[in-house]
């Protein structure tokens, strides 16, 4: 063997190593996220740390929660994408949330509407009372 096969085998063979971490990262397999449990919060949306909630398409993150203004309601899902545990954001435009890490699209209620994830996010309620906003399991 040559130096020329000798090198092209190497990067060939480094060019493997390195495309298999690159599919292995976004596995489909999902690796059984849930949301929190025994959710039970209040927030004041007066609170200046919840001044994004005062606009439609606003969202915060509280407790392993991601809480949006959904425009008509206030909404309420895991914040834990379910396919690897990123964190998923409001998307006003499509009405739902996605992870901007693979690409996976839920719901407003959390149900899988693109994956790679394949299970839902944790759905949670909200009641709002004057300008306080119950979040609960």
């Amino acid at each position: 063997m040559d130096r020329k096969e000798f090198l092209s085998a190497i990067g060939l063979g480094a060019a493997a190593i390195a495309c298999s971490y690159c599919f292995d990262a976004c596995n489909v397999n999902d690796p059984g996220i849930t949301g929190p449990t025994n959710v039970d919060f209040t927030l004041d949306l007066t609170a200046p740390s919840n001044g994004a909630l005062k606009s439609t398409g606003g969202y915060i993150y509280n407790s392993g929660v991601i809480v949006a203004n959904a425009g008509s309601a206030y909404i309420a899902v895991s914040a834990a994408c379910t396919h690897q545990g990123n964190s998923v954001v409001y998307d006003e435009t499509s009405h739902g949330f996605y992870c901007p890490a693979h690409g996976s699209r839920f719901s407003q209620s959390g149900a899988v509407t693109n994956g790679p994830a394949a299970s839902p996010l944790t759905s949670y309620k909200t009641t709002l009372t004057g300008t306080q906003l119950r979040v609960y399991s």
